[in-house]
């Protein structure tokens, strides 16, 4: 157990002495909030995948896998979350970094140009983002709290401590580098000890399970699920993941479109793979040891009980590094929201740069200490902002920002009547659900009727209402920004050979034939291993 501490410890350490070192490259407002677009490929697919593999992935659906089968979220929900992260790099991303955009914030900004829009469109990513960070320290805490033996509020000051150095003090640099760090830990995980895990249980004892827990490996798991929760599961992830700010934000330090190309290609291929072996392993503690209670924690008393104390230092601190790379994360977006978002917005100043990397400082340390008072509170109803964190996003965001890059219609009162209409429906009909009000058929959930209804109300406004002259102007402006483009513009600009641009383009080819390779190998394996 010292070892295990000890680890802890240095883990902390080694993510604040990184973040430190990076301060001396905050120059300007560009590195503070996009790194300077200096992002290679291995550095933004260790940010897009550690993020991807937040606290909810080792802890919350791995022990789904534990007591109900690998297959209930891992076949569609994982695969739902796969797709929507692929619309969110490939699609939403790069529109947005064509449109220079330094936040998502940016986006609304200037497509719509009107005031309650952006602010509308800023509160609800505040809510959403500290909500879903918040219940990851909350969970996170009582469960690193309990293995090493060290006060809640304690763990809870550390994380917050770690988290106030490297998002205030080096921004999008010391998010990205440290989430690197993260994945490489993440890696560990899935690839080391996973396996280890795996093969403790074998194989085919792993397979027998579907005996003594029938329905173990099918789609509707050991607690027999209907099929249409998968389905619903499936659509869910996609809509969350496809516009959360989390991972559409990850491409926006990315040097150019190729580097983006790239980690479509390879961090969208880890992050389900690092997925499958997490959730085979939590299926292999199921036979190494059942009745783990809850069975959250049966990734940790794997990597506690089952493996050596270095082992179970690399688990912890993966742990820790699912934790803190989606919080940073959250939580640096949250604070740049504010200090360039809602403060030039609702007081209609522009900052100088100085003044912007200033703020975007203070506003940090003010999210760190609001995080970790309510975090050590532990209050019950973040629970429910939690739920509520990711899917508000797939009924307000992503209907505005689909229509407002895709149709000539879209205008300011549409986009603002949606956010409303989405979002306020979606708590509504939670609650009443929650409360035994109402009851939906198997299948449909208050996401799905929430984003129906914002839907609706953004297409019937988009045709009851004129878009403005400014709107009409952004639109066919935005049409014309092409990531690709811009992209091959630099490259030629440099060479105007072109044999550096042809050079990098058969490399994107490289790379992802590779990825397919390796991926039906990977899969193609433990499918036919396990008969399924």
């Amino acid at each position: 157990m010292d070892i295990t501490l000890w680890i802890f410890v240095l883990v902390l350490a080694a993510y604040v002495i990184v973040a430190a070192g990076l301060t001396r490259f905050i120059r300007n407002s560009a590195d503070f909030y996009v790194m300077g677009e200096r992002g290679s490929t291995v550095l933004i697919t260790g940010t897009l995948a550690a993020t991807f593999l937040s606290a909810v992935t080792l802890m919350g659906i791995a022990g789904i896998s534990y007591s109900e089968g690998p297959l209930v979220i891992g076949a569609l929900g994982s695969f739902g979350a796969w797709l929507g992260t692929l619309v969110a790099v490939v699609w939403i991303g790069r529109k947005m970094k064509a449109m220079e955009c330094r936040t998502m914030m940016d986006f609304f900004d200037r497509r719509f140009n009107n005031k309650w829009v952006s602010v509308v469109a800023l509160i609800l990513m505040v809510i959403g983002l500290l909500g879903y960070g918040i219940i990851q320290l909350i969970g996170a805490g009582l469960v690193l709290a309990e293995i090493i033996d060290v006060p809640f509020p304690v763990i809870i000051v550390a994380f917050t401590a770690a988290l106030m150095v490297f998002c205030s003090l080096s921004g999008m640099y010391g998010v990205v580098y440290t989430d690197t760090m993260m994945f490489f830990t993440l890696l560990a995980i899935a690839f080391v000890i996973s396996p280890m895990l795996i093969d403790q249980a074998g194989l085919e004892n792993l397979r027998g399970l579907g005996e003594r827990l029938p329905g173990y490996w099918t789609l509707a798991g050991a607690d027999d699920r209907s099929l249409g929760w998968s389905i619903s599961q499936f659509l869910v992830w996609i809509l969350f993941f496809a516009c959360t700010p989390a991972l559409v934000s990850r491409v926006f330090p990315a040097k150019n479109d190729f580097v983006i190309l790239k980690v479509a290609i390879v961090g969208v291929f880890f992050a389900p793979a690092m997925q499958l072996m997490v959730y085979l392993a939590a299926g292999a503690m199921q036979v190494i040891q059942p009745g783990i209670e809850p069975a959250d924690r049966a990734m940790i008393v794997g990597f506690m009980d089952h493996t050596n104390p270095v082992l179970a230092g690399v688990g912890l601190a993966g742990l820790m590094a699912s934790i803190m790379s989606t919080a940073s994360t959250l939580f640096v977006l949250t604070g740049f929201a504010l200090a360039r978002d809602l403060y030039e917005k609702l007081f209609e100043k522009r900052l100088s740069e100085k003044r912007s990397v200033l703020a975007g400082r203070i506003s940090q340390i003010v999210v760190s200490l609001i995080v970790c008072v309510i975090a050590i509170a532990r209050p019950a109803g973040i629970y429910w902002i939690s739920i509520y964190a990711g899917s508000i996003f797939a009924v307000a965001w992503l209907p505005t920002i689909v229509a407002a890059m895709t149709w000539r219609r879209a205008n300011a009162t549409a986009a603002l009547a949606c956010m409303l209409v989405g979002s306020i429906s979606f708590i509504v009909f939670g609650e009443l659900e929650r409360h035994d009000v109402i009851s939906y058929p198997a299948g449909i959930d208050n996401l799905m009727i929430a984003f129906v209804l914002g839907t609706a109300t953004l297409v019937a406004l988009c045709y009851a209402c004129r878009p403005s002259s400014y709107e009409l102007a952004r639109y066919e402006e935005m049409k014309g920004q092409r990531m690709a483009e811009i992209t091959i513009g630099r490259f030629l600009d440099s060479d105007a050979s072109g044999a550096t641009l042809i050079r990098e383009y058969r490399r994107v080819w490289w790379v992802m034939a590779a990825m397919l390779v390796i991926a039906f190998g990977l899969w193609g394996f433990f499918f036919v291993r396990l008969g399924l």
